[in-house]
């Protein structure tokens, strides 16, 4: 089931509705230190009984490490707890688990001038140290003397597991201290939190499990946005049947409408995303002297021309031909390496506006629009667009990093008043649709960050809406398993050198495992 994204204040009153309608804080905090222990051993994070180092602020997120503590020292780990502030300092739930610590958790109260020495001390020969320091409270810059200690704890021979959040990352916005920590899991209570999902503190998270601790769901429904992440199970939902008695038909028909004379490569690879994503049969309308090496290239699609421009870009085709071409299709992609030319910004904006089938717009499509000083406007309810930050900035008029701060609330507003679902490509991806929805997509690393990657995506997304998807699963569907061919060819290329025409063959591998 698909997990709903939270801010810390969010989470906050999500966690203060939810004692005042019964459950006590003090059970709250027990149900997340133990199912924070119980991630531990899932993952396989407690090996050959070595010690476990737990440093424990004084708020409820070092109470969740002193749950922790004495759950593991009762199931027979060795435990040293780091405890930054004194009984009478720390929160009262805090305090009463801090009296329930057994004799056998080698407990130390911290000293301010040595904290960072105390957890060199008290890590040697620790095979796992515990952040539960901070948690979603704080955000940066940190005063003295934090930065000291989190350097101390990043610096420990020992893997690095953060609580809720890794100490010294916003939980708000991702924002990072220079030291906070560097985890290589961060278990989180309840619900992900966007800092966890934005640079750069998901590049401080490391893997991400969420532990589930009995919130209510209308108390998550009263107070969390529609910013969801899917779960594998969601996504392997979202695949379009395949009977074995199918055909070529069935399987979906795209027109992908692509490429000019500077950038004939984007052409070739919207094709690619889309074959290696289930489609039944491929049309390609592209600029006339295009169509021998794309034959080529592609000997699976089918390759019509366009009469071009004087710039070598696409002229368009009369109505009567458009109709022919479109006959028997399911859905079109437009845009990838259409290049700028008025001529051709002229022809895009008036077949968007007219075209009734499933669409997705790229780039260069929906830059027509902006070169035009044109609102975008669609003939169909089934339209995805596939900017990036800088290209919607153009769209609207501003800048790459007034769009990212408020990436969220922009992105579902764009897409209600374009009435469209909006791919903001990035890390993360987001994916808007027009109820308000943003799903982000949690997969993909900087593999993705060369020239072509977005062709490719188009192409995916084009298939899965010839196949039947909506323009929503469609798009959601594709960003992540766009992102994962990436991971996929990184794997063996490494994430310098893959080239982006691997990336769209890791997706057949990628849709190859979810449907084993």
């Amino acid at each position: 089931m698909s997990l709903r994204l939270v801010t810390s204040r969010q989470m906050g009153a999500i966690d203060r509705d939810t004692i005042a309608a019964g459950t006590p804080g003090l059970e709250l905090m027990e149900r997340a230190g133990r199912a924070a222990c119980d991630a531990l051993d899932a993952g396989g994070w407690l090996d050959d009984r070595a010690p476990v180092l737990i440093v424990c602020g004084k708020g409820n997120n070092g109470g969740d490490g002193l749950v922790m503590a004495r759950v593991l020292a009762e199931a027979g780990w060795p435990v040293r707890v780091l405890r930054l502030a004194g009984p009478e300092d720390l929160s009262d739930d805090a305090r009463a688990n801090h009296d329930r610590l057994p004799d056998e958790v080698h407990l130390v109260a911290g000293d301010r001038d040595r904290w960072a020495a105390q957890v060199a001390e008290l890590g040697a020969g620790c095979g796992l140290a515990i952040d539960a320091v901070l948690g979603t409270g704080i955000a940066p810059p940190l005063r003295d003397p934090y930065p000291a200690l989190l350097e101390a704890m990043n610096a420990l021979d020992a893997p690095l597991i953060a609580v809720d959040m890794p100490s010294g990352v916003s939980g708000d916005d991702g924002s990072a201290d220079p030291a906070a920590i560097v985890a290589d899991a961060t278990i989180t209570m309840g619900l992900p939190k966007v800092g966890l999902m934005l640079p750069p503190g998901r590049d401080h998270a490391g893997r991400i499990e969420v532990v589930d601790i009995g919130f209510p769901r209308e108390v998550i429904d009263r107070h969390a946005p529609p910013w969801i992440v899917p779960t594998v199970a969601d996504y392997r939902d979202l695949l379009p049947a395949r009977p074995s008695d199918m055909h070529k038909y069935q399987a979906g028909c795209l027109l992908l409408i692509a490429g000019s004379r500077a950038y004939a490569g984007a052409a070739q690879l919207g094709g690619l995303g889309a074959l290696r994503t289930g489609l039944g049969l491929l049309t390609m309308l592209v600029p006339e002297g295009l169509e021998t090496p794309l034959r080529v290239a592609l000997p699976e699609a089918i390759v019509r021309t366009s009469p071009t421009t004087a710039s070598g870009t696409l002229a368009g085709i009369m109505v009567q031909d458009m109709d022919d071409l479109l006959w028997k299709k399911d859905a079109v992609a437009i845009g990838p390496g259409l290049g700028n030319d008025r001529e051709t910004d002229g022809w895009v904006c008036r077949f968007c506006e007219r075209c009734e089938l499933p669409l997705v717009i790229d780039a260069d499509g929906l830059g027509a629009f902006a070169r035009l000083g044109q609102t975008p406007r669609f003939a169909t309810g089934e339209v995805v667009l596939t900017p990036h930050a800088g290209e919607l900035a153009r769209l609207l008029g501003s800048t790459a990093d007034e769009v990212l701060q408020r990436r969220f609330e922009l992105t579902a507003e764009l897409a209600a008043r374009w009435q469209a679902v909006l791919v903001l490509k990035g890390s993360p991806t987001l994916v808007a649709a027009p109820d308000g929805t943003v799903v982000v997509n949690p997969s993909g690393d900087d593999t993705l960050a060369r020239g072509g990657t977005g062709d490719v995506l188009t192409g995916m997304i084009g298939s899965f809406l010839a196949q039947g998807a909506s323009a929503l699963d469609a798009a959601t569907l594709a960003c992540w398993v766009h992102g994962l061919a990436g991971e996929a060819a990184a794997e063996s290329l490494g994430r310098r050198g893959a080239l982006v025409r691997e990336i769209a063959d890791g997706a057949a591998l990628v849709l190859a495992e979810l449907d084993a």
